[in-house]
């Protein structure tokens, strides 16, 4: 390591400890040290600049924490995989926190920090780093093969970083869909250790087969065990958005914030969900949290300005509400379209109808209205939307436009009610207006007929009719549960007849499908003989690439 060429950031409240600090790395050779005493500071200085090195200090003077930037850095991609973290605190408890986080640092040193110690340890992380930087460097290309193979090599070696290896190869078998190697990996672990992480690998590995109540018992239990392991709560939190079990998603995002009370994304996820239950007062602590821990309300994600500014309309607010708006607008012009896609440009739109409704121009409001309704066949047009757009929509109810907004929900409803739990959210924030509650029924109704209707055909062994049947419905309403027994459907009939249209129209109806549906598109691919190796260029689009631990 030629520490010359080296550069540190130093962030530390306390001027005598970056001094020290300062004077240690001086002492090491290191070339270029920068320093910052804030949070605020620190992070604008990795966003300028790439450094080699970070000492942190854990505990800062406002509510966020060195872990608190730690995570935000990972989840942002603003850590570059080269640059090494440690965290410099004088708590003990620390090894706690570490040993359970959602991400964690290349090492912690408790204070006072000897200059033997540090140069020793930071020697010693940067190679491990190097060690692994093959694997790193293919993982954050995306390159899963080519990252799993380098894996493999060094296991077959001797190396003091088997467990680091194992770890990252297990979860990009995990990634690369090959879920029994997986999951015999993870067993393997588990047969001689207890780690956290491996019992969740195993519950996911459940979960991508579609074992959807072995992998939420898993993760229970996990909770039980691990009850500070924050990765599983991600997990258990997306697995209750995706069957619409709002109720048990903001229960566990909930318990998660008790350990991490100041983790932004999941303040923003607790403060959406209580909206989308009704729960106004529970909605606007979560997000005024959320604001206050951030600064400014510009830098949260769309959704959550759009419920801030609606909160503040709803309680007479109209100033600051019309502020979150044009906050709110800035951001989509700076951004375009960025990661939410059209859904920041809609939500500016939607949040623009709200403020035309608080300045009692309803005109201006269905105008907007009557726009984003034609969108309700869009990938981009999700289910959380259709939430807030049906929100929107119950305020600007009145007798004499009642047909025009039956029109306009009547395709929503037919879309996303897919069972219970969605027909309760959906209907929840028309409930003050029978007629739009209505329509949900109905659209319910129609599914139920429609998925009983072709049922009755398989059962009579009218195979072709049934998915004729589910198909054209699937296609029309764009419902997932509808798209889901039509794939079905078309691949038990490919299997019959081997008519390729048969595997097409499968293949169509799982595409329509949005979200996807991971399991499902394996398990039929598998069945009709189409399922290929993930490769470099095309790899599984259901997970995000490994952190560089190999954690999630």
């Amino acid at each position: 390591m030629h520490q010359r060429s080296l550069s540190a950031l130093v962030a530390d409240p306390s001027s005598t400890v970056r001094l020290s600090l300062r004077a240690i790395l001086q002492g090491c050779d290191v070339g270029r040290i920068d320093t910052a005493s804030t949070i605020s500071e620190a992070r604008r200085r990795l966003l300028d600049g790439k450094y080699d090195l970070v000492l942190c200090e854990f505990h800062f003077e406002s509510e966020e924490t060195g872990q608190d930037l730690l995570e935000e850095l990972r989840e942002k991609k603003i850590l570059p995989l080269s640059t090494l973290f440690f965290m410099v605190t004088a708590e003990a408890s620390y090894a706690r926190v570490v040993n359970v986080a959602e991400e964690t640092p290349d090492d912690y040193m408790l204070k006072p920090v000897q200059a033997g110690e540090l140069s020793e340890r930071i020697e010693k992380a940067f190679n491990r780093r190097q060690a692994l930087m093959e694997i790193y460097e293919a993982l954050n290309d995306k390159h899963y093969n080519k990252a799993l193979k380098s894996a493999q090599q060094m296991m077959a070696v001797k190396t003091p970083y088997l467990g680091d290896i194992v770890r990252l190869a297990a979860n990009i078998l995990f990634r690369l869909g090959r879920l029994e190697e997986a999951a015999t990996m993870y067993k393997r672990i588990l047969a001689t250790r207890n780690p956290a992480w491996a019992k969740l690998g195993l519950a996911r590995v459940a979960l991508r087969m579609g074992d959807k109540a072995t992998a939420e018992a898993a993760m229970i239990d996990i909770v039980n065990l691990h009850f500070r392991y924050l990765p599983v709560y991600n997990q258990l939190a997306e697995l209750y958005l995706s069957e619409e079990r709002y109720d048990d998603a903001l229960d566990i995002t909930e318990q998660a914030l008790k350990i991490t009370p100041n983790n932004l994304k999941r303040l923003q996820r607790a403060g959406q969900i209580a909206w989308s239950l009704g729960d106004s007062t529970k909605a606007a602590e979560h997000l005024g949290r959320a604001v206050r821990l951030n600064g400014k309300a510009v830098d949260l994600d769309y959704r959550s300005i759009f419920h801030l500014a609606l909160l503040q309309f709803n309680a007479g607010g109209l100033p600051d509400g019309a502020s979150l708006v044009k906050q709110l607008l800035a951001k989509c012009k700076a951004e375009e379209l960025g990661v939410e896609g059209r859904r920041g440009e809609w939500y500016a739109e939607l949040a623009q109808a709200a403020e035309s409704i608080a300045r009692r121009e309803p005109l201006a409001a269905v105008d907007v209205m009557r726009k984003l309704a034609t969108y309700w066949d869009a990938p981009d047009f999700d289910f959380a939307f259709a939430l807030d757009y049906l929100a929107l929509l119950a305020q600007l109810y009145a007798e004499d436009i009642a047909s025009t907004l039956i029109a306009w929900i009547e395709p929503i409803a037919l879309r996303f009610d897919s069972g219970r739990h969605a027909d309760q959210l959906l209907v929840q924030p028309l409930v003050k207006h029978p007629k739009l509650v209505e329509v949900i029924t109905r659209a319910g109704e129609v599914i139920a007929q429609t998925t009983n209707q072709a049922a009755k055909m398989m059962v009579e062994n009218d195979t072709r009719a049934a998915a004729e049947l589910l198909i054209q419905e699937g296609q029309r309403t764009r419902n997932n549960r509808l798209l889901a027994a039509a794939a079905n459907a078309a691949a038990k009939n490919y299997l019959s007849y081997k008519e390729p249209a048969f595997r097409q129209q499968a293949e169509t109806c799982l595409a329509f499908m949005v979200p996807a549906d991971d399991q499902l598109t394996l398990r039929l691919r598998a069945q009709m003989g189409s399922v290929k190796v993930a490769d470099d260029a095309a790899e599984t689009a259901a997970a995000p690439p490994p952190s560089a631990d190999g954690s999630d």
